[in-house]
């Protein structure tokens, strides 16, 4: 938090003062990083208040002349409607508008999913109800608004044809879509998603496929990310949990909780929540607070627990036919595992090689050998941590560390690419489209490389295509 409160007036000086931090100090070299909780890191908390402060001033004092556009901000008029308040996110039941007569009717969309009759179905309905106004929700569901009391009966019917309902305790359950189509994604969160349950007191579950977490775990009642962590030399896919996370005034992130093997994270949110409702509190987070600090992990210590024998039967993801490999990684502070690291360096020069392929068909010679230079650097850190240095910032080091363990080609050919690329004055297209071509050469050369040592990595798609060692 910079400011426990900024008027409205003020909110435009403070959006741009960080826009301004992020363009002048993020790490622009592997995106993955480049992130606002980086900077954090980087500063300490109190150096990025003093950081953000600076940036506000200077940002207050060049817009100054700018008005801002001031929002009609009303006080609730409780006497107006009836029913439960909505509560953290979306409605979750019929909820009466301000206007006297009028409702917002929720739909329920498991993990945010329609089909093209539904759309169509309620594009349909919307239209002989005279309504114009659908929402998206947070908690991936949908929202009616300005339905008018003697329409309900027929929309509710109407939602009914289309096999949509309000929705019920137990299902608000969201998903990002992790490794199935999102290129940072580690685990599948939108297979686990459909196996948990928020249970009869309709618990927030919170489900990312990796610890940048898009399903805002740290929110939910539970909430878990995906991340692979090694157990007896073998990578396997974990779910890192979260507690009692709550988006309201007076709530607060939540705690953090032990790292659960994938093929068991079911059984631990389910112990989770018996223990809740055995407890009977009345709000899982104060219930989740007055715990004592290790209780989660005295609670799940046997699912947390593998022993060597019993290995295989957490090496697979949900709905994996295959042990877990490390896939589509973009970086972070997942696994703590240099094959982790090697595979997300692949993935950041993967889009390195896009921005190459982009810059040289706008002639823009030196940024595409610029891209050329981070591929290489990407590579080399990468694969020096994986051979256990400190990565490629000295050439003559990561040359002998590669002679070393027998790499010699691959040393010998990183200094040539590197010190050619850097003595190129005036780049043209004749001149740098074989060195983009001899580094895509030695990328794959690098993979191949890398995945004869590990054979849980899979780099397939951070590849050149096209292209042989």
């Amino acid at each position: 938090m910079v400011d426990e409160f900024i008027p409205e007036h003020e909110l435009l000086f403070a959006l741009e003062a960080l826009i301004a931090l992020h363009n002048k100090y993020s790490d622009r070299t592997r995106r993955a990083k480049s992130r606002i909780k980086f900077l954090v890191e980087r500063f300490g908390a109190q150096g990025f208040r003093e950081k953000y402060r600076e940036e506000f001033a200077r940002t207050r004092d060049a817009l100054a002349d700018r008005t801002a556009p001031m929002a009609e901000w009303r006080k609730p008029d409780v006497a107006s409607v009836s029913g439960p308040a909505p509560g953290q996110g979306a409605p979750r039941v019929l909820l009466q508008q301000r206007q006297k007569g009028y409702f917002v009717q929720p739909l329920s969309v498991p993990l945010g999913e329609l089909t093209v009759a539904q759309l169509r179905g309620i594009a349909q309905l919307m239209r002989d109800h005279g309504l114009s106004e659908a929402r998206t929700s947070q908690d991936q569901n949908l929202a009616l608004v300005h339905v008018a009391q003697a329409q309900l009966e027929t929309v509710r019917a109407g939602l009914a044809a289309l096999k949509l309902r309000e929705p019920v305790a137990g299902d608000s359950v969201t998903a990002c879509p992790g490794a199935s189509t999102c290129r940072l994604g580690i685990t599948a969160s939108t297979i686990v998603a459909p196996k948990l349950s928020g249970g009869a007191r309709d618990l927030r579950i919170r489900v990312s496929g990796c610890q940048n977490g898009c399903a805002q775990p740290e929110t939910g009642d539970i909430g878990i990310y995906g991340e692979g962590r090694r157990l007896h030399g073998k990578l396997v896919p974990h779910y890192q949990t979260f507690f009692g996370g709550s988006g309201m005034s007076g709530g607060g992130l939540g705690l953090k909780g032990p790292s659960v093997p994938a093929a068991r994270v079911v059984q631990a949110v389910a112990r989770v929540e018996a223990a809740y409702a055995g407890s009977g509190a009345d709000n899982f987070f104060d219930w989740a607070r007055a715990q004592e600090a290790d209780y989660f992990k005295t609670l799940l210590a046997d699912i947390i627990a593998v022993s060597e024998a019993q290995l295989p039967d957490v090496m697979r993801d949900h709905g994996a036919a295959a042990d877990f490999r490390v896939m589509n990684f973009g970086g972070g502070e997942c696994a703590g595992a240099s094959q982790v690291q090697i595979g997300a360096n692949f993935f950041e020069a993967a889009h390195e090689r896009e921005y190459r392929r982009a810059l040289m068909f706008q002639r823009k010679y030196a940024e595409a050998a610029q891209c050329s230079e981070a591929i290489l650097r990407l590579l080399g850190e990468g694969l020096g941590q994986l051979l256990g240095g400190k990565g490629a910032h000295d050439s003559g080091v990561f040359q002998a560390q590669l002679d070393s363990h027998g790499l010699n080609g691959l040393g010998d050919e990183y200094v040539r690419l590197k010190q050619q690329l850097e003595n190129l004055d005036a780049p043209d297209e004749a001149a740098l489209a074989p060195l983009n071509r001899a580094v895509d050469v030695w990328t794959v050369q690098v993979a191949d490389y890398c995945v004869a040592r590990d054979a849980q990595l899979d780099l397939a798609e951070a590849l050149p295509l096209g292209v042989a060692a």
